[in-house]
């Protein structure tokens, strides 16, 4: 078995592909863990899955629970790694499963890592392999074991530059080590034979290419900062690869964002447009994303003109006004919409439904918001605020029971007492204040007194509660 890349996926899977990588741009780390898992389930083979996979894992990681909990998957999952070695001969694949279950709850577990790392040399994945001991080896650079175990499997997949360096690095690790300066050897020899393979041709890079022109555009292309200038002729390269290949979606998307960037967004949208009239652009989920970004954009840059221009004005600014509130209303409109749109095509990205329930909520349809953040909250990542945001729908709706209770669950998770910790902690005592629990209200207030006796209003009324006013 070898690495395969996304383009031997089959329409399905490179579909539920390009949904995980927007949900990764949204900031949905669990939807794109869930798309990723399901994917490599069937092709374990596909690296890239793997990668986006790890990366989405190690975003949602960063925001559990630290501490006790996370010990305790440390030491299980030591032991379900141990067991997980019981079938690397006879059923690598079923090896390989048991490691990625355990790194969906810590993608650093070295255990679970390593032994992913040996399914995957079992299974001919060398790529895959050098992948797994690579992370291991960033957060471990002392491991020698594991170094060089990455030293082979890179020697393997000919990154004999990356394999020399660190085979020298083991040599300086432990000098006197055999088993290192054969590595050491090794890398050498494999290294001499891909630069002798590279140098027969031609002598340097730019040779190998058609003709100069060629080279500086793929420099061009590589170039991570360009000014503007450099951003026109990049343009203009993109442009030219899509006269030459009008079918080619990536080059549109490409030249799009190029564009993007030089925040020429009537340019983008018309790029897009174009992009939309290929029979393969319906389906891109990241297409469609472009387009509600760049009309989002574009609304808001007109809005920030508008109030700059207002800045500068010395007259009467009716028209201009006039203009800014019937922008602001089609940009809150269309933001609605499209956020509707994408929550009804990917029902269980949690973060859609998070930003349409606050869009909601900012455009007074309570009810509708409601059902947004009762499935929002399924999310970890996104349970406390939504639970503080349906407490403001209950507090809108007179429903202060109700909303008393989900700012309380909202409350018991959090334990610094930061500014969205007091904003909980505040609606919580109006919530007691309503339901007439005077004596619980006053004594959330001083909660957040103590802390911060600037925080809205909770100085006047603890005062006026000490000079027997009530609050």
């Amino acid at each position: 078995m070898e690495e395969i890349p996304i383009s031997s996926l089959s329409d399905r899977e490179r579909k539920s592909f390009a949904n995980a990588k927007v949900a990764m741009e949204r900031g949905n780390f669990e939807y794109a863990v869930e798309i990723c898992a399901s994917i490599l389930s069937q092709k374990p083979e596909c690296l890239e899955v793997r990668k986006l996979l790890r990366t989405a894992q190690q975003n949602l990681f960063a925001t559990s629970r630290r501490g006790l909990e996370r010990f305790v998957h440390q030491l299980n999952g030591w032991f379900v790694a141990m067991a997980g070695k019981i079938w690397l001969k006879r059923q690598p694949a079923r090896s390989m499963e048991i490691g990625e279950r355990i790194l969906r709850k810590d993608p650093y577990h070295v255990s679970a890592l390593s032994l992913i790392a040996y399914a995957s040399r079992g299974m001919g994945l060398y790529e895959t392999e050098a992948f797994c001991l690579g992370s291991i080896c960033e957060r471990y650079p002392e491991n020698t074991d594991v170094l060089e175990r990455l030293c082979e499997s890179l020697i393997k997949v000919g990154d004999t530059d990356q394999s020399l360096a660190i085979a020298e690095r083991l040599s300086s690790l432990q000098p006197n080590s055999g088993r290192v300066q054969e590595l050491v050897k090794s890398a050498s020899v494999a290294h001499s034979i891909n630069k002798g393979k590279w140098a027969e041709e031609e002598e340097d890079f730019r040779s190998k290419l058609k003709d100069r022109d060629e080279s500086e555009r793929l420099e061009r292309a590589s170039r991570m900062v360009m000014d503007d200038s450099e951003r026109m002729t990049r343009i203009q390269d993109i442009i030219s690869s899509i006269h030459r290949d009008p079918q080619n979606l990536d080059n549109y998307k490409l030249l799009i964002k190029a564009y993007a960037a030089r925040e020429d967004y009537d340019n983008a949208l018309s790029w897009l447009d174009k992009a939309f009239s290929l029979p393969q652009a319906e389906s891109d989920a990241i297409l469609r994303q472009f387009r509600s970004e760049l009309k989002i954009n574009s609304l808001e840059q007109e809005i920030f003109s508008l109030k700059a221009e207002k800045s500068r004005a010395s007259s009467d600014t009716q028209e201009i006004d006039s203009r800014l509130a019937e922008l602001e209303a089609q940009l809150q409109e269309f933001k609605l919409t499209e956020t509707k749109s994408l929550v009804e095509q990917f029902p269980n990205d949690f973060t859609q439904r998070f930003k349409y329930g606050e869009l909601l909520l900012n455009a007074n349809d309570v009810d509708t918001a409601i059902q947004q953040f009762q499935v929002s909250q399924r999310s970890p990542s996104l349970k406390i605020q939504s639970l503080f945001n349906l407490g403001k729908c209950f507090i809108q709706k007179g429903l202060f029971d109700l909303a008393l209770e989900q700012l309380e669950s909202a409350n018991a998770s959090l334990s610094t007492m930061d500014d969205f910790k007091k904003e909980v902690v505040y609606l919580t005592a109006e919530c007691l204040e309503k339901l007439d629990r005077n004596d619980e209200a006053i004594s959330r207030y001083k909660t957040i007194y103590a802390s911060d006796i600037g925080f809205r209003d909770v100085a006047e009324k603890v005062d006026a509660f000490y000079r027997g006013e009530g609050i």
